[in-house]
């Protein structure tokens, strides 16, 4: 049974420090729009309060208790205030400054020196559960469903609905894929890596309507800077054996303003890989990622009705 709905994903720890030349986030802000979230409720045992990540052009933005990371004004401030952090079981909590339209370029070596941003990807952290015995290959994870995961910004000054459950899918496993970043990454000083996962198999927890179903998506990031640089591979037991998921990751190369990211697998540039049937035949190896300039922006940083590569 398909889904429309989406996972979040697991390793969305993005903590960014602004400074001039960095990747993302090196531009003042002009322009801006509204997000409100309403967060259901976890099977599991949390804090109190649930982080939540932005990823559009240029943009990353990070909204936790007590921490807010996001693009600023032209007067130094951070266009993104909301150091409260998002609420459990709590609906309509609004978001301003969130940056939208056209933008202008601030690093020295900007291939491109405007942008557009109205396209976003968001991502939240699981709910954890961990082992008794403190074998992390027994940790749980309540991996939620944000609708939806990916929004485009239109008008004059535009909000958008977000809505976030972590009571929809079945709890599951995790085995982590570590990669590795070549020497081109540092050269083009990147280190943020958003991308989508797909999963057709991923089970859902049944309803007295809902029976068996399964498919969910979702998106993420790996940032350079972070200690934690893996990909996961959701597995289940069946009848006591271990099953991993379908699960193809694909880097959201439409947000990424003047490079491209590539998983380099046998050799060979790609921006989609399954990463269940790279686990059967490379096992835990590292995946090395690579990144090169691009030529034209592209398509998540033009005006919508501009999109034309």
């Amino acid at each position: 049974m398909k889904s429309t709905t989406q996972i979040i994903k697991v390793l969305a720890l993005l903590f960014l420090i602004c400074f001039k030349g960095q990747s993302q986030n090196n531009y003042d802000v002009k322009n801006t729009g509204y997000l409100s979230f309403s967060i259901a409720n976890s099977t599991l045992p949390h804090k109190s309060k649930q982080q939540i990540s932005l990823y559009g052009c240029n943009t990353s933005i990070i909204i936790d208790s007590g921490k807010v990371v996001s693009p600023k004004y032209s007067d130094g401030s951070y266009s993104v205030k909301r150091p409260n952090g998002f609420s459990w079981n709590t609906a309509n909590q609004e978001v301003s400054g969130i940056p939208f339209g056209h933008q202008k370029n601030k690093t020295n070596n900007r291939k491109f020196k405007n942008f557009y941003v109205s396209k976003y990807y968001i991502a939240s952290p699981p709910v954890v559960q961990k082992s008794k015995t403190g074998n992390k290959d027994d940790d749980l994870y309540d991996i939620g469903l944000i609708t939806p995961d990916n929004f485009v910004f239109d008008g004059v000054k535009p909000n958008q609905l977000v809505y976030l459950d972590y009571s929809i899918l079945k709890k599951t496993y995790i085995d982590y894929i570590p990669v590795h970043y070549d020497k081109s990454f540092d050269k083009l000083n990147v280190y943020l890596i958003p991308f989508k996962v797909e999963s057709p198999d991923f089970p859902w927890k049944d309803t007295k309507v809902i029976k068996n179903a399964k498919g969910a998506s979702g998106i993420g990031a790996l940032n350079k800077r972070d200690s934690i640089n893996k990909l996961f591979l959701p597995y289940n037991y069946i009848n006591k054996e271990k099953r991993h998921l379908q699960f193809k990751v694909s880097i959201l190369n439409d947000i990424l303003l003047d490079h491209k990211i590539f998983f380099m697998i046998d050799g060979k540039k790609r921006e989609t890989i399954n990463l269940n049937e790279y686990y059967k035949k490379y096992g835990k190896k590292k995946i090395v990622l690579k990144v090169v300039k691009r030529k034209k922006p592209p398509c998540g940083c033009l005006p919508p009705k501009a999109k034309k590569h």
